[in-house]
C-alpha cells in the first residue's frame, strides 16, 4: 500500500490531473469551443500536451502493472463527454446516413449524387449538411452495408456514432492483444489519444470500423494454428471499409500463401455485387477524389514544383507506395509493419490528408511507439485552421508556413529515427520470437525503465 504523500501517490495525482486538463480542454472543444482558429486550436496544443505528459506519467514503472484497470475508465470518460455533442468539425456524417437512408428506400447510393433531383423527395431537414452533394458517394460497399444497417435503426448521427465508437474500443481491444499485455502503454495511447477521440466519439468518422478487421488481420496472420484464408478475408473486409490497407495484400501473400491473397480480393469484390447496377457510375465518386480533391498535402506539395505533367506528383507517390509494397512483400515484413509504412506512405504522399486519415496508422504507431507518427496525430489537427475563413468565403487557406508546421516536425522526427534505427532494424528482421513482434519486448523493457525508449522502426 502507498503512504498518502509518497512519491508515488504525488506522481498519481500528476497523472489524473493531467487526464483532466485533457478532459476539459477536449469536452470544451465539443461544448463551444470548436471554432477555428480560435479557440479549438490552442485547446487542442493544450489536450495534446496533457495526453502526452499523462502517458508518460502512467507508464512509470512503478505504476505500470496497477493503470491498465484505470486505462478503460479513463479513456471511456473521455470519449463519454463528447459523444452527446453534435459534430461541427466535419460534415461526413451526414453523408454516411444519407447513403444509408437512400439505400433503407431502395435506392443505390452510387446512382446518384445526393443533390440529383431524382432523389427530391428523400430529401430531409439534414440534408443541406451534405458535403460535396455534388459528387456521388466514395464509401466503398462494406460501408455502404454498414450505412444500411445502421439507418434501418434511425437515420440520426448518434446511432452512427454508436456503432463507430464499439468499433474504436474494439480496436483498442486488438491493440492491447497485439502487445500480448506486456505493457499499457500502446492501449494508453490509443485509448487517450485525443485524435481518436475529437475525429471518432465527437466528429463521428467511421475509419475505426476499417481498422478493427485489419488489425484482426494482424494478429492472426503470424498463427500458424489458424487458416490463412481468415487473415485475408479480414484484411479485404478492412479495404472494404477504405482501400487503404489493401496495400498490404502482396506482403500477406508473402507470408500466408495464395488462400490469404484470394480472400483478400474476394471480399471486397462480393461486396460490390449488391451495387452493381450502378454501372459505370460505381466509381464516378472515387474518379472525381482522385482527379481533384486537394488538402493539407505534405511531400504532395513538393512533388507537384517538379515541371512535367500534371499528374506526375500522383505517379511518383503511387510509385513509391508500389514499391514500399514489393519490398515488404520480398523481404517479408511482418503485416503489421507493412500496414504501417505502405498506408504511411501512402497518407505522407498524399495529395489530401484530412486528419482522422492518421487513424489508420495511429494503432501501429502505438504498438511501436513510433514517436513521428504520434506527433503526427498532434500536428494534423492544426489543418482545421482554415475551417471558419472556408465556412465563411468557400475557400480554405492553407499558408505554407502552416503546412511545414503540420508535416515538417514529424517527418523530422520519423527520418532522425529512420537513421538511428538502421542497425537495430537489421538486428529485429527475424520479425516475431514465439509469435511475439520483437519490437514489443524491446518496448516492455521500455515500461520497467531497463532502457531508454524510441521508436520500434523508424523508415
Amino acid at each position: 500500500m502507498t503512504p498518502a504523500g509518497s512519491p508515488a501517490d504525488a506522481g498519481a495525482g500528476r497523472l489524473w490531473l493531467l487526464v483532466a486538463v485533457q478532459a476539459a480542454a477536449l469536452w470544451g472543444m465539443a461544448w463551444g469551443g470548436s471554432g477555428t482558429p480560435w479557440p479549438a486550436i490552442p485547446l487542442w496544443v493544450v489536450a495534446f500536451a496533457a495526453h502526452l505528459g499523462a502517458v508518460g506519467y502512467a507508464v512509470a514503472p512503478h505504476r505500470a502493472a496497477s493503470i491498465r484497470r484505470h486505462a478503460w475508465t479513463a479513456g471511456i470518460a473521455l470519449r463519454a463527454g463528447v459523444f452527446p455533442a453534435s459534430p461541427t468539425l466535419s460534415e461526413d456524417i451526414y453523408r454516411y446516413i444519407w447513403d444509408g437512408w437512400v439505400q433503407s428506400n431502395g435506392v443505390n447510393p452510387y446512382a446518384h449524387p445526393p443533390s440529383a433531383s431524382a432523389l427530391e423527395e428523400l430529401r430531409t431537414a439534414w440534408w443541406p449538411l451534405i458535403n460535396h452533394a455534388d459528387v456521388p458517394t466514395i464509401y466503398p460497399p462494406g460501408a455502404q452495408i454498414v450505412f444500411a444497417l445502421l439507418a434501418a435503426a434511425g437515420p440520426a448521427w448518434w446511432i452512427f456514432k454508436l456503432g463507430w465508437l464499439a468499433a474504436d474500443l474494439l480496436v483498442a481491444r486488438l491493440i492491447d492483444r497485439l502487445s500480448s499485455g506486456r505493457s499499457a502503454l500502446p492501449l494508453l495511447l490509443w485509448l487517450w489519444s485525443p485524435l481518436v477521440i475529437v475525429e471518432v466519439a465527437w466528429s463521428g468518422h467511421l475509419d475505426p470500423l476499417g481498422v478493427a478487421p485489419m488489425l484482426g488481420a494482424v494478429a492472426l496472420a503470424g498463427s500458424a494454428a489458424v487458416p490463412a484464408w481468415r487473415s485475408g478475408a479480414l484484411l479485404g473486409l478492412g479495404g472494404a471499409l477504405k482501400f487503404a490497407p489493401l496495400a498490404a495484400l502482396p506482403a500477406l501473400f508473402r507470408l500466408r500463401g495464395a488462400g490469404a491473397l484470394a480472400a483478400g480480393v474476394l471480399v471486397p469484390l462480393l461486396l460490390y455485387l449488391p451495387y452493381i447496377g450502378a454501372g459505370p457510375a460505381l466509381f464516378d465518386g472515387l474518379r472525381t477524389y482522385a482527379d481533384i480533391w486537394a488538402f493539407n498535402g505534405g511531400l504532395y506539395r513538393v512533388l507537384e514544383r517538379l515541371p512535367g505533367h500534371p499528374d506526375l506528383a500522383k505517379w511518383i507517390g503511387a510509385s513509391i507506395v508500389g514499391a514500399i509494397a514489393l519490398r515488404a512483400a520480398l523481404r517479408r515484413w511482418p503485416l503489421e509493419r507493412a500496414l504501417l509504412w505502405t498506408i504511411g506512405a501512402a497518407l505522407l504522399l498524399s495529395p489530401t490528408l484530412h486528419p482522422w486519415y492518421l487513424l489508420w496508422v495511429l494503432p501501429f504507431a502505438c504498438l511501436s511507439a513510433n514517436r513521428g507518427w504520434l506527433l503526427f496525430s498532434g500536428t494534423v489537427f492544426l489543418a482545421y485552421a482554415g475551417r471558419d475563413a472556408y465556412l465563411a468565403t468557400g475557400a480554405w487557406p492553407e499558408p505554407a508556413w502552416l503546412v511545414w508546421l503540420i508535416h515538417g516536425p514529424p517527418l523530422a522526427l520519423l527520418l532522425w529515427d529512420g537513421l538511428r534505427g538502421r542497425r537495430g532494424l537489421r538486428g529485429r528482421r527475424g520479425g516475431r520470437q514465439g509469435g511475439v513482434p520483437q519490437g514489443l519486448v524491446r518496448r516492455e523493457r521500455v515500461a520497467r525503465g531497463e532502457e531508454r525508449g524510441e521508436g520500434e522502426d523508424g523508415g
